[in-house]
């Protein structure tokens, strides 16, 4: 099935609705409807709950946001990383064209707090100007969050392929570096002990080799 289908079909009392999202991955709402790859979820539970990281790679359309969204966030709201337990903020961001402000965006919308337009603006380049701080500014950024205590960040880093996209954009130093600073934002924050911090990246398979440019990265794939 190639559309998205959203229309119901009453048959006498009993409501049928089309279980086939099409093209899009599912939704964490969907995931009643996502089955069959129990066994693939429970690898990734397997490497986040060791590694604080997991990367999930495959080709083109063959289900990798699917099974971040219903394979893997059900079960760890479901609290089967122990130590971790059930309290999960999940942050879903795509690096696009810019990567670090991406991110910042995607953290100022996160926040606890609601704020109007004018000031999530403000929080953004706040949070912007914290990242690029230095290394460890993913790490400062989450802190100013406030997260509430024992509730753990999953970051979920979906076409990470964008990154090295960004990365060819201009052939000169400025998009290696920014390339290179987003890379370093999360290996320390995965590392750090200070905060429950956990990243899931999806990434095509045909990418891997540019991973090679960056040692850390690659360390943490392997």
């Amino acid at each position: 099935m190639t559309e998205n289908v959203s229309r119901h079909i009453k048959t006498g009392t009993l409501s049928l609705t089309n279980p086939f999202p099409g093209l899009r991955p599912f939704t964490v709402e969907e995931s009643h409807l996502f089955f069959g790859r129990e066994g693939q979820s429970e690898i990734v539970l397997e490497y986040l709950a060791k590694n604080h990281f997991a990367a999930v790679t495959g080709a083109s359309g063959s289900g990798k946001s699917s099974l971040i969204y219903c394979g893997l966030i059900p079960t760890l709201y479901g609290g089967f990383i122990t130590n971790a337990g059930s309290r999960w903020k999940i942050i879903a961001v795509r690096p696009g064209n810019s990567p670090i402000e991406n991110l910042a965006e995607i953290l100022a919308r996160n926040e606890e707090t609601e704020l109007v337009h004018e000031d999530l603006n403000i929080r953004k380049q706040i949070l912007l100007s914290v990242l690029r701080r230095s290394s460890f500014g993913l790490v400062d950024a989450i802190r100013q969050m406030k997260i509430p205590e024992n509730e753990n960040i999953l970051l979920i880093i979906d076409q990470f392929e964008e990154l090295f996209r960004f990365k060819e954009s201009r052939k000169d130093s400025t998009t290696f570096n920014e390339t290179e600073a987003y890379i370093k934002l999360l290996v320390n924050a995965i590392h750090q002990k200070g905060y429950p911090i956990y990243v899931v990246l999806t990434m095509r398979s045909d990418f891997i080799g540019e991973c090679s440019q960056f040692q850390e990265l690659t360390k943490l794939i392997n």
